[in-house]
């Protein structure tokens, strides 16, 4: 799923943090790589349908564990809300934001931490999160105020808006969702026990080694 600056094809090539680290792991452990892209949700069915092997930026849970082994985490992720800039609200909560009847643009089957995921099974607060595109649409939704706000990594958000100069018309708000850590997730069913193994023990090393840091540092 196309999300800078984490996974993204520019000048006909892969690139982004995910993919970087990936490639290092993949070529130490000699795997060749094909890349899919498909929705997050579409993603997901089809790692646990053993159609595809290894996704990245991955939360891992219960329901998850039960089709898929998980690296080490390799990097932390959190969410910010971003809104209009000329959104008034200050506050850091994001139930205050939605008990002023705020929608929030969020992506289907994105883990955003207990907390949101209460809120979204709130009688009051659940139909205000609208199911949408991730990335740059997302961005786009806010500017012609289909929604009000959009929760996404604030990394992923800072470049989008850097990148499309949106600077003017989008902000990052107060409301932070406090950060989780993040895998790369193998499917039990495509990958061999033994090639799963070899992959996670890869990218343990790299995450040990200090290895990850200079990745990330270079899109920041």
């Amino acid at each position: 799923e196309p999300r800078p600056p984490y996974q993204f094809l520019h000048n006909g090539e892969m690139q982004g943090i995910d993919i970087e680290i990936f490639k290092k792991a993949a070529d130490a452990s000699q795997c060749n790589i094909q890349y899919v892209q498909k929705s997050w949700t579409e993603l997901l069915t089809a790692l646990e349908n053993g159609e595809i092997d290894v996704l990245g930026g991955a939360t891992e849970t219960p329901e998850r564990s039960v089709y898929a082994d998980f690296s080490v985490p390799y990097r932390s992720e959190s969410f910010s809300l971003f809104v209009r800039s000329t959104n008034d609200y200050q506050g850091g909560d994001l139930a205050g934001f939605l008990s002023g009847g705020n929608k929030v643009g969020i992506t289907n089957d994105y883990y955003y931490g207990e907390d949101v995921y209460n809120l979204m099974n709130h009688p009051q607060y659940g139909p205000l999160f609208i199911d949408g595109n991730s990335g740059e649409q997302s961005f786009y939704n806010v500017i012609y105020s289909t929604i009000d706000g959009v929760l996404t990594d604030p990394v992923e958000g800072r470049y989008i808006i850097k990148r499309k100069g949106l600077e003017s018309q989008v902000k990052e708000s107060n409301i932070k969702i406090p950060s989780d850590n993040v895998s790369f997730m193998f499917s039990k069913k495509g990958l061999t026990p033994e090639k799963s193994k070899a992959l996670q023990d890869t990218i343990k090393t790299l995450v040990t080694g200090n290895e990850v840091n200079p990745i990330v540092a270079k899109y920041q």
